[in-house]
């Protein structure tokens, strides 16, 4: 089966009955309400319930979805490049990778090797020969594999716009270059022959040799532009363009790449703020408007970056992990072969545009100062004992965070876990609000100390209700997107002359930001998928939705779970705290675990 031989044949994503999706929507906000915010939740909702308005906003979304495949996908594009703040740190994600392990002297080793499995990866999903990912016998939506490489997130006033230059070969040409920054100068390789033919690891390193040695520090390195504010990068790329027309055509060689490469300037420290450095070290390092930059440091580990509007962290983590698991770990001494000269990008610059360059460099490390993350490595069990227990551990790890930030303030919290829709055509993710009545009911007991027995019951009861939303979620019935286009359709409705018409109570209240609604989810949760046996490869993290949340992103291993854990400082977050009842929670829950069968 070719790659993308099965979008054809996806199902639509569909479009839930609204009395359902309200029902959902005020069973989970109860949880996290007063008796007085219940019952003015419950009017609000009634009330709109039964108005004209809610007949007309679900007959005309029921008509979009009608018509479009994928009722969502423009509005949801739409809710990432309208965000204005730099990508990194609020939008874009990163991670490091266990199998690039520290080693003094192997940085150009590793990037050659890096940059001709990537280009693999580049030719295979280009050849359609990727697998297709498939969940119990279903077949997922592939596009985002299409959307990976060769793309990036434009800078444009009032909202960016997502380009993409990747094409199939039976789709046509495609730019079959990366781009290398080293010291802050730019360019541009390229990764195959001209019959096509993916490069070798020596040529490569060859390649990369030179660069290294014909590369002197710049100071004004214009990937610093882009780590600025959307609107300030879109008029300072304008300035760019505008000093002439080299520029331009520099600009989009490097725009329509693969991906950018950077060959940093140091090795990654061990310390407290490494898993910070990861996400933003030196300003110069990512040119953050491509969907993927890697950065290798000098002792040869790696650093992936990706912007999340065009993909989801998962699918950059997947390919990453296929890279990683072939590097080679040891020092290697490339063949004397010949190379292709690499194209330097020297783009012009005035000294309006240096001093605006100094000027961002100044606030992105101001910027990386305002967060933190750390990394729980809880090896007291796995996937192992959760499937012997019949349990998901992905509904374990929920449970437990959920533990932790009891044990850490004292109070519930509106979570956000994402599910894939990918079984629906170019399905992206639904929200899974795991705060339910059932969790409420079992963490009292827990910090009520009550018997084992006791506990046990009510777990089993939040695990099968977090089960069930998890179910619901994936089979395109949950709630929020489709809240999310009620809103939308109503923003086209007053587009029109007739009188605007208010967004509903119940969608604007304190009713709607307490239970998570408008990016007020203090817990923001992912999994980023399954280790190979124990070996953790790849783990990162996007920062926490709210100033005094926590952002948590686990991998799950036969025998351990680790959770990245991000916070804003200086707000209500305690991220030491909360990353010690993470492990406390996991050993909590070891002790209410079913029994596995016994094996007779």
């Amino acid at each position: 089966m070719t790659t993308f031989a099965k979008q054809a044949t996806l199902p639509s994503l569909p479009v839930p009955p609204l009395k359902d999706s309200l029902e959902k929507y005020v069973e989970s906000a109860n949880v996290l309400l007063s008796p007085e915010e219940q019952r003015r939740l419950r009017q609000n909702v009634d009330k709109f319930a039964g108005s004209e308005l809610a007949v007309q906003l679900q007959a005309a979304l029921e008509k979009k979805a009608l018509n479009e495949r994928n009722w969502l996908e423009e509005w949801w594009y739409d809710a990432y490049n309208e965000i204005r703040e730099p990508l990194e740190p609020f939008v874009s994600f990163a991670a490091l990778n266990s199998h690039f392990v520290s080693l003094e002297g192997s940085q150009l080793c590793r990037a050659a090797d890096v940059l001709h499995l990537w280009a693999r990866v580049w030719h295979k999903i280009r050849s359609e020969q990727w697998p297709v990912t498939a969940s119990r016998g279903v077949v997922w939506d592939m596009s985002q594999f299409h959307n990976l490489l060769n793309s990036r997130r434009t800078p444009k006033a009032p909202k960016d716009v997502i380009e993409r230059s990747f094409k199939t070969k039976s789709e046509g040409k495609c730019p079959s270059g990366a781009v290398v920054n080293c010291r802050g100068v730019l360019w541009l390789i390229n990764l195959v022959d001209s019959a096509e033919n993916v490069k070798s690891p020596d040529e490569l390193y060859k390649v990369l040799d030179f660069i290294a040695k014909n590369s002197k520090r710049n100071n004004s390195c214009v990937s610093i532009l882009t780590t600025s504010h959307r609107d300030t990068w879109a008029e300072n790329r304008a300035k760019l363009i505008g000093i002439s027309k080299q520029n331009e055509e520099l600009l989009q060689s490097l725009e329509e790449s693969v991906l950018v490469l950077t060959l940093a300037d140091k090795s990654l420290a061990d310390h407290q703020n490494t898993m910070r450095d990861v996400f933003m070290d030196e300003s110069w390092y990512v040119w953050q408007d491509k969907s993927l930059n890697v950065v290798i440091y000098e002792d040869g580990q790696n650093a992936t970056h990706g912007e999340h509007s065009n993909v989801d962290a998962i699918v950059v983590l997947q390919t990453s992990d296929e890279v990683a698991t072939k590097v080679r770990k040891e020092l290697w001494i490339p063949e004397d072969v010949d190379f292709e000269m690499p194209q330097r990008l020297d783009f012009e610059l005035d000294q309006a545009l240096r001093d605006v360059i100094s000027e961002a460099d100044q606030t992105f490390h101001k910027t990386k100062e305002a967060f933190r993350a750390r990394v729980v490595h809880f090896r007291g069990y796995g996937n192992d004992k959760c499937r012997a227990s019949k349990l998901y551990t992905d509904t374990l790890v929920q449970i437990a965070l959920q533990l932790a930030f009891v044990k850490t303030h004292g109070f519930l919290a509106p979570i956000y876990e994402t599910a894939s829709t990918r079984k629906f055509f170019h399905g992206r993710t639904e929200t899974v609000r795991g705060c339910t009545r059932q969790f409420s009911a079992f963490a009292k007991k827990v910090f009520e100390n009550a018997p084992l027995t006791e506990q046990q019951k009510l777990f089993g009861e939040a695990v099968a209700a977090h089960n069930f939303l998890m179910e619901e979620c994936m089979e395109g019935r949950g709630f929020d997107r489709h809240l999310f286009g009620l809103r939308k359709t109503l923003e086209l409705f007053n587009r029109g002359c007739s009188p605007k018409r208010p967004l509903p109570e119940f969608l604007q209240d304190d009713t709607w930001t307490k239970a998570g609604g408008g990016g007020n989810f203090l817990l923001s949760t992912s999994l980023t998928g399954y280790m190979a046996g124990d070996e953790l490869g790849a783990y990162g993290y996007v920062n926490a939705m709210r100033p005094d949340g926590y952002g948590c992103f686990y991998r799950i291993g036969k025998t351990r779970i680790t959770v990245t854990v991000s916070d804003w400082k200086g707000s209500k977050s305690n991220i030491d705290a909360f990353c010690d009842a993470i492990s406390w929670a996991f050993n909590h829950l070891e002790s209410l675990l079913p029994a596995a069968p016994s094996k007779l």
